[in-house]
């Protein structure tokens, strides 16, 4: 029945049937605008960059060229991030806020992510070796629509990962690292096509790295890429030393534009500051602790759903063809990465950003490898999970603003006592709207049982997609009350305003440089030296002084006192 080639894929023409274009750059839109552009500062990571951000903006070249918060060297927010969104704030500052403007970074590292994923894959797919088993009867998918299907897979499944919902909108230094990662696989899969232009690409990813994350990482992709560019088969009938000049070259002059920069704008304070990162890159080198091994034994596999199962399919489905190129090239790079994971001391939700490309790539052929019983199983996953989370959602809005039922009420109470039930005509409409289309969506899926391959990624995507705009559009007042610093800081601000009389200022010597600099930019009148007002953190009271009040979000153990002396 099959030709000779041995492929664990068979795809026919109706299976690699095109997703519309329009509606695919729809979804990636709807998933990733909700929570960029009408929030406050979620949590520390965000609030410690944009802390730098604003010293960078404010500030002058030496505060670009070598990051610090007020002074104080900043080495663990990596300076690709903070340029782009230090840039966008400088840009657009003046229109939209420095928040909202530093935020538009996240759109742009996330616009190149998905397309690096989507060509990487379809690079890797359009190979001869990639091709699924020839149909006897019946048209087989052309290799033009195989690589096409198995991209808009590959990218579906990245942006239905449930562990992504709330990174990839956070203005730190993981968003910046998943960039890399992608661009890294893209630049591979490119050199396979274009020897030269895809070196060219890998090397400035491999750079990218090291101003993304860590020089460990740098080292450990320039090190994987060579190997790859020496040993894998498909790069052997090329020229190999046009590939590893192109490689070398490329890879140190993206990342000495940095130290370059350090030098031309300080020369005086360029050697101390990078000895204090050579020295944080020296802490970094260790192995996880028994903490670490088990936050990832309890949260990996939810974080990597529904990517995780079909990278695994992928390879039991492979095992019999490991060494094919468009499977052992993201498979190498995923073991680099677990190299990484396990040799640097790094976040736990890092590892497994970084991880998610190349396993993304992975599930895309696992997807067309798997049973149609089991493609069909993450239709019906995705189908009831987010229609029961929906309906939840809708719930506790209910609650929130009628009081009934009463356990839902003083669920979400609890979360932010502070805020009052809102109500936004504009975001009630769209996330009506959303819920219809949720529901559609549903109702298609049921009437039609024709086989195409991403309609199970469409359907995880599309329900992430409406779990953000509902949840963001619902609750997101409540979000900032219960996470915001914003609203903390404005309420002491207007605590000292009612008690101010003559005083000018309020003390801050016993604040991080991070907290000092962004309460500043919300208002507060904070200096170092003497002040009639003083403002600690609640671990830190000080005695015989009048206390004006105590801040802090619901359920911090720790807050801030207002003293007046």
């Amino acid at each position: 029945m099959f030709a000779d080639r041995s492929s664990p894929i068979v795809a026919s023409a109706t299976a690699a049937s095109k997703l519309p274009r329009v509606a695919l750059l729809a979804l990636l839109v709807a998933f990733i605008c909700p929570g960029i552009l009408t929030r406050d500062f979620w949590g520390s990571s965000e609030l410690s960059a944009f802390a730098t951000i604003l010293t960078m903006i404010n500030g002058s070249g030496i505060d670009w060229a070598l990051p610090n918060i007020l002074g104080k060297p900043d080495y663990l927010d990596t300076p690709l991030m903070l340029w782009c969104a230090a840039l966008f704030a400088k840009l657009f500052g003046g229109l939209l806020g420095n928040e909202v403007a530093a935020r538009l970074s996240i759109l742009f590292f996330y616009t190149f992510t998905t397309g690096f994923i989507w060509y990487g894959t379809w690079y890797l797919a359009r190979r001869d070796e990639a091709q699924p088993v020839a149909l006897a009867f019946g048209k087989s998918a052309s290799p033009r629509d195989y690589g096409r299907v198995v991209g808009d897979a590959a990218l579906l499944l990245f942006i239905g990962t449930l562990g992504l919902f709330i990174p990839l909108r956070e203005l730190d230094s993981e968003i910046g690292l998943i960039c890399v990662t992608a661009a890294y696989i893209f630049g591979l899969g490119w050199a396979l096509w274009h020897p030269k232009w895809g070196s060219l690409a890998t090397g400035a990813a491999v750079g990218a790295a090291i101003l993304a994350s860590d020089l460990w990482l740098g080292l450990i992709l320039f090190v994987t890429a060579i190997y790859i560019h020496c040993r894998a088969h498909a790069f052997i009938p090329q020229p190999l030393m046009p590939r590893l000049v192109c490689l070398v070259l490329s890879a140190s002059a993206v990342f000495f534009v940095w130290p370059i920069a350090g030098v031309a704008f300080t020369i005086e304070m360029v050697d101390a500051w990078w000895l204090g990162w050579w020295q944080h890159q020296l802490a970094l080198v260790d192995l996880p602790s028994s903490k670490d091994i088990t936050w990832m034994l309890k949260n990996a596999f939810w974080f990597v759903w529904p990517v995780g199962p079909f990278m695994l399919g992928c390879l039991y489905a492979f095992r019999k063809q490991i060494g094919r190129t468009h499977i052992k090239l993201p498979l190498m790079v995923l073991a680099a990465l677990c190299v990484w994971a396990l040799f640097v001391r790094v976040s736990n939700e890092s590892i497994l950003m970084a991880l998610i490309p190349p396993a993304t790539i992975l599930a895309g052929f696992g997807m067309m490898a798997a049973r149609r019983s089991w493609s069909s199983l993450l239709d019906w996953f995705s189908a009831c999970v987010f229609s029961l989370l929906l309906l939840a959602l809708w719930l506790y809005y209910i609650a929130w603003h009628w009081g009934f039922p009463p356990k839902m009420y003083h669920s979400v109470f609890k979360l932010a006592p502070m805020v009052s039930p809102t109500f936004h005509g504009f975001w009630l409409a769209v996330c009506f709207a959303a819920t219809l289309a949720w529901i559609a969506l549903v109702m298609w899926r049921l009437n039609h049982d024709k086989s195409i391959a991403w309609r199970g990624p469409w359907l995880a995507a599309a329900g992430v997609s409406a779990t953000a705009i509902i949840t963001v559009g619902l609750f997101g007042d409540l979000i900032d009350g219960n996470r915001s610093m914003k609203p903390v800081a404005e309420h002491i601000l207007a605590d000292y305003k009612a008690q101010q009389g003559s005083a000018q200022c309020i003390n801050a010597d016993e604040l991080d440089h991070e907290q000092i600099q962004y309460m500043r930019h919300w208002g507060l009148p904070l200096e170092k030296g003497q002040c009639e007002f003083k403002l600690v953190q609640t671990a830190r009271v000080e005695q015989g002084a009048e206390v004006i009040g105590y801040y802090n979000r619901p359920r911090d153990r720790h807050g801030f006192i207002l003293l007046k002396k």
